[in-house]
Protein backbone atom coordinates (compact mmCIF):
# COMPACT_ATOMS: atom_id res chain seq x y z
CA UNK A 1 0.00 0.00 0.00
CA UNK A 2 2.83 2.41 0.90
CA UNK A 3 4.67 1.69 -2.36
CA UNK A 4 1.47 2.30 -4.37
CA UNK A 5 0.98 5.61 -2.56
CA UNK A 6 4.59 6.62 -3.32
CA UNK A 7 4.13 5.66 -6.98
CA UNK A 8 0.92 7.69 -7.25
CA UNK A 9 2.51 10.66 -5.45
CA UNK A 10 5.56 10.50 -7.77
CA UNK A 11 3.27 10.35 -10.81
CA UNK A 12 1.26 13.38 -9.64
CA UNK A 13 4.47 15.31 -8.91
CA UNK A 14 5.86 14.48 -12.35
CA UNK A 15 2.58 15.47 -14.07
CA UNK A 16 2.42 18.76 -12.13
CA UNK A 17 6.02 19.54 -13.04
CA UNK A 18 5.41 18.79 -16.72
CA UNK A 19 2.27 20.95 -16.76
CA UNK A 20 4.11 23.78 -15.04
CA UNK A 21 7.01 23.68 -17.51
CA UNK A 22 5.00 23.08 -20.70
CA UNK A 23 4.27 26.82 -21.35
CA UNK A 24 8.01 27.54 -21.08
CA UNK A 25 8.82 24.72 -23.48
CA UNK A 26 6.05 25.77 -25.83
CA UNK A 27 7.22 29.41 -25.75
CA UNK A 28 10.80 28.34 -26.53
CA UNK A 29 9.59 26.24 -29.46
CA UNK A 30 7.37 29.07 -30.66
CA UNK A 31 10.36 31.44 -30.64
CA UNK A 32 12.35 28.94 -32.69
CA UNK A 33 9.54 28.60 -35.24
CA UNK A 34 9.21 32.39 -35.42
CA UNK A 35 12.93 32.66 -36.14
CA UNK A 36 12.41 30.45 -39.19
CA UNK A 37 9.71 32.75 -40.51
CA UNK A 38 11.47 35.91 -39.40
CA UNK A 39 15.19 35.19 -39.38
CA UNK A 40 17.38 37.90 -37.90
CA UNK A 41 18.23 39.22 -41.36
CA UNK A 42 14.64 40.16 -42.14
CA UNK A 43 13.58 42.56 -39.35
CA UNK A 44 16.90 42.97 -37.61
CA UNK A 45 15.54 41.81 -34.27
CA UNK A 46 16.07 38.60 -32.40
CA UNK A 47 13.15 37.23 -30.37
CA UNK A 48 13.80 37.36 -26.64
CA UNK A 49 14.00 33.95 -25.01
CA UNK A 50 11.02 32.90 -22.89
CA UNK A 51 11.28 33.40 -19.14
CA UNK A 52 13.30 30.63 -17.56
CA UNK A 53 14.69 29.45 -20.89
CA UNK A 54 18.27 30.22 -21.81
CA UNK A 55 18.94 31.65 -25.24
CA UNK A 56 20.04 29.03 -27.77
CA UNK A 57 23.72 29.03 -28.59
CA UNK A 58 24.35 29.80 -32.24
CA UNK A 59 26.72 27.33 -33.82
CA UNK A 60 29.79 28.97 -35.27
CA UNK A 61 29.67 28.45 -39.01
CA UNK A 62 32.83 27.30 -40.66
CA UNK A 63 34.46 29.95 -42.83
CA UNK A 64 34.17 29.42 -46.58
CA UNK A 65 36.69 31.77 -48.17
CA UNK A 66 36.50 33.02 -51.75
CA UNK A 67 39.33 35.07 -53.30
CA UNK A 68 38.19 37.97 -55.49
CA UNK A 69 40.06 39.11 -58.58
CA UNK A 70 41.50 42.06 -56.61
CA UNK A 71 43.08 39.65 -54.09
CA UNK A 72 40.59 40.40 -51.32
CA UNK A 73 39.08 37.38 -49.58
CA UNK A 74 35.40 37.11 -48.70
CA UNK A 75 33.92 34.68 -46.19
CA UNK A 76 30.84 33.29 -47.94
CA UNK A 77 29.53 32.15 -44.53
CA UNK A 78 28.88 35.83 -43.80
CA UNK A 79 26.37 36.01 -46.65
CA UNK A 80 23.07 34.37 -47.47
CA UNK A 81 21.20 34.49 -50.74
CA UNK A 82 17.46 35.05 -50.28
CA UNK A 83 15.44 33.82 -53.23
CA UNK A 84 11.84 34.78 -54.00
CA UNK A 85 10.34 32.32 -56.46
CA UNK A 86 7.12 30.67 -57.62
CA UNK A 87 6.49 27.03 -58.31
CA UNK A 88 4.63 27.87 -61.53
CA UNK A 89 7.10 30.44 -62.87
CA UNK A 90 8.86 29.30 -66.07
CA UNK A 91 11.75 31.71 -65.39
CA UNK A 92 12.21 30.19 -61.92
CA UNK A 93 12.35 26.72 -63.49
CA UNK A 94 15.28 27.92 -65.60
CA UNK A 95 17.01 30.03 -62.94
CA UNK A 96 16.63 27.99 -59.73
CA UNK A 97 18.72 25.00 -60.90
CA UNK A 98 21.52 27.44 -61.86
CA UNK A 99 21.33 29.02 -58.39
CA UNK A 100 21.34 25.59 -56.76
CA UNK A 101 24.41 24.57 -58.81
CA UNK A 102 26.25 27.79 -57.84
CA UNK A 103 25.36 27.23 -54.20
CA UNK A 104 26.89 23.77 -54.31
CA UNK A 105 29.93 24.91 -56.26
CA UNK A 106 30.86 27.90 -54.10
CA UNK A 107 29.36 26.80 -50.77
CA UNK A 108 26.98 29.66 -50.00
CA UNK A 109 23.54 29.04 -48.57
CA UNK A 110 20.19 29.93 -50.10
CA UNK A 111 17.02 30.74 -48.18
CA UNK A 112 14.08 30.31 -50.53
CA UNK A 113 10.65 31.93 -50.23
CA UNK A 114 7.74 31.08 -52.49
CA UNK A 115 5.19 33.69 -53.48
CA UNK A 116 2.58 31.23 -54.75
CA UNK A 117 3.02 28.68 -51.95
CA UNK A 118 4.71 26.14 -54.24
CA UNK A 119 8.32 25.04 -54.38
CA UNK A 120 9.97 23.75 -57.52
CA UNK A 121 12.39 20.97 -58.38
CA UNK A 122 15.47 22.91 -57.21
CA UNK A 123 13.88 24.30 -54.01
CA UNK A 124 10.94 22.06 -53.10
CA UNK A 125 11.03 23.16 -49.44
CA UNK A 126 10.61 26.89 -50.14
CA UNK A 127 8.65 28.63 -47.38
CA UNK A 128 5.53 30.67 -48.14
CA UNK A 129 6.55 34.31 -47.81
CA UNK A 130 4.82 36.23 -44.99
CA UNK A 131 3.42 39.70 -45.85
CA UNK A 132 5.86 41.53 -43.54
CA UNK A 133 8.81 39.88 -45.31
CA UNK A 134 7.42 41.03 -48.67
CA UNK A 135 7.15 44.59 -47.33
CA UNK A 136 10.69 44.46 -45.98
CA UNK A 137 12.33 43.19 -49.17
CA UNK A 138 10.10 44.88 -51.77
CA UNK A 139 9.37 48.37 -50.44
CA UNK A 140 10.38 50.23 -53.63
CA UNK A 141 10.95 47.59 -56.28
CA UNK A 142 8.42 45.60 -58.28
CA UNK A 143 7.64 42.07 -57.20
CA UNK A 144 8.90 39.68 -59.85
CA UNK A 145 10.21 36.15 -59.82
CA UNK A 146 12.84 35.02 -59.56
CA UNK A 147 14.34 37.78 -57.41
CA UNK A 148 17.50 37.35 -55.34
CA UNK A 149 18.92 39.41 -52.51
CA UNK A 150 22.35 39.13 -50.97
CA UNK A 151 22.13 39.49 -47.17
CA UNK A 152 25.09 39.99 -44.85
CA UNK A 153 24.26 37.87 -41.80
CA UNK A 154 26.40 40.06 -39.50
CA UNK A 155 25.24 43.55 -40.50
CA UNK A 156 21.79 42.54 -41.84
CA UNK A 157 22.40 44.66 -44.92
CA UNK A 158 20.32 43.36 -47.82
CA UNK A 159 21.19 44.08 -51.46
CA UNK A 160 18.72 43.41 -54.28
CA UNK A 161 20.79 41.54 -56.85
CA UNK A 162 18.74 40.21 -59.71
CA UNK A 163 15.23 39.99 -61.02
CA UNK A 164 14.71 37.43 -63.72
CA UNK A 165 16.85 34.50 -64.83
CA UNK A 166 20.59 34.75 -65.47
CA UNK A 167 23.14 32.30 -66.67
CA UNK A 168 25.76 30.79 -64.36
CA UNK A 169 28.69 33.16 -65.06
CA UNK A 170 26.59 36.35 -65.26
CA UNK A 171 24.88 35.53 -61.98
CA UNK A 172 28.11 34.95 -60.06
CA UNK A 173 29.76 38.05 -61.56
CA UNK A 174 26.79 40.16 -60.51
CA UNK A 175 27.09 38.95 -56.91
CA UNK A 176 30.83 39.34 -56.46
CA UNK A 177 30.68 43.01 -57.38
CA UNK A 178 28.87 43.51 -54.05
CA UNK A 179 31.74 41.88 -52.17
CA UNK A 180 34.25 44.45 -53.40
Amino acid sequence: MKSNLKTIRAGITTAALLLALSPVTWAGTLDEVKSLWDPQGITGTTPAPAAGVSAPVKPVSQARWYRLSNGQQVNLSDWKVVLFMQGHCPYCHKFDPVLKQLSGQYGFSVFSYTIDGQGDEAFPEALPVPPDVMQTFFPNIPVATPTTFLVNVNTLAAYPILQGPRMHRALWQEWIRYFK
